[in-house]
């Protein structure tokens, strides 16, 4: 594990590395780099303890995982109705996404890019996925719905569209982001806006994606795993977690807030397997 950081916008920006296994241990090239964004109030050293530690598992399979941190414990995403300092700042999370990647490239070689995030990390990953698509080689969301286009920035909607594989995970019993859409957010004091629901938050980026056909093939993982898959170049999935709530299955017991558990799946597991890492 190395601690690294680099400065943006005349600020320190700091993350964790956690470097591959040895040469031979895997068949994912070794220029892999894999960056997992946390969710609201946490930071990367929180988030690899709140996910079990089973994303740094991926440097098993030959990548470099890094987990970067937030500003005031959160990103700067694409909703409007994020009301948190990293938008009061101004804090430009894609810079610093495409400085830490530059900072990767150069660093360790770094060629190609898979992100994914959980709740407000997970935003991030949908900003990115419109702002900065062809920088990334795949996309995972956990727990985070699309925001409604009245609750997106603006200027998120103005960039081309690049296919990118996508994965989406949510939970049926989420309180946070509902599974259904609607108002979202932790409690009544920090508000996001709304957000679509999870089956038409992943059928809009299977739509940008081109997918042949707009229908989804459906199938049951387990009695609480469903899987919705639409075909195509880039592949769009989203796992339905029925009776979870807002939080990555890893293999461990979540706090009631969050909502029901579940040991059905870990979620870095069915990611890494995803994007063939």
């Amino acid at each position: 594990m190395i601690r690294g950081s680099l400065e943006h916008q005349g600020r320190e920006r700091t993350f964790t590395i956690i470097e591959p296994g040895e040469p031979g241990e895997s068949d994912t090239p070794a220029e892999t780099l894999f960056v997992f964004f946390h969710g609201s109030q946490q930071s990367g050293t929180v988030t690899r303890k709140f996910t079990n530690f089973t994303f740094d598992s991926l440097a098993d399979r030959g990548c470099f995982v890094v987990y970067p941190d937030g500003v005031e414990q959160h990103f700067n995403d694409a909703r409007r109705g994020l009301d948190e300092q990293t938008r009061h700042l101004g804090v430009d999370d894609v810079g610093f996404f495409i400085s830490l990647v530059r900072y990767m490239n150069q660093h360790h070689g770094i060629t190609r890019v898979f992100i994914a995030g959980y709740s407000n990390g997970g935003q991030m990953v949908l900003r990115l996925m419109h702002e900065v698509p062809k920088m990334i080689a795949g996309a995972a969301t956990i727990a985070a719905n699309l925001p409604t286009p009245d609750n997106t920035l603006p200027e998120v909607l103005r960039h081309r569209a690049h296919p990118i594989p996508y994965l989406a995970m949510a939970g049926t019993a989420d309180p946070f982001s509902p599974y259904s859409g609607g108002d979202a957010g932790i409690g009544s004091q920090h508000r996001r806006g709304h957000g679509l629901s999870a089956h038409e938050s992943a059928a809009y980026f299977a739509q940008r994606n081109g997918a042949l056909d707009l229908e989804p093939t459906k199938t049951r993982r387990s009695p609480a795993v469903v899987v919705d898959r639409w075909n195509g170049g880039r592949p769009v999935e989203l796992w339905t977690l029925i009776g979870v709530g807002h939080l990555v299955p890893s293999n461990k017991n979540y706090p009631d807030f969050l909502g029901p558990s579940t040991d059905q799946l870990v979620a870095a597991e069915v990611i890494a397997d995803f994007f063939g890492l």
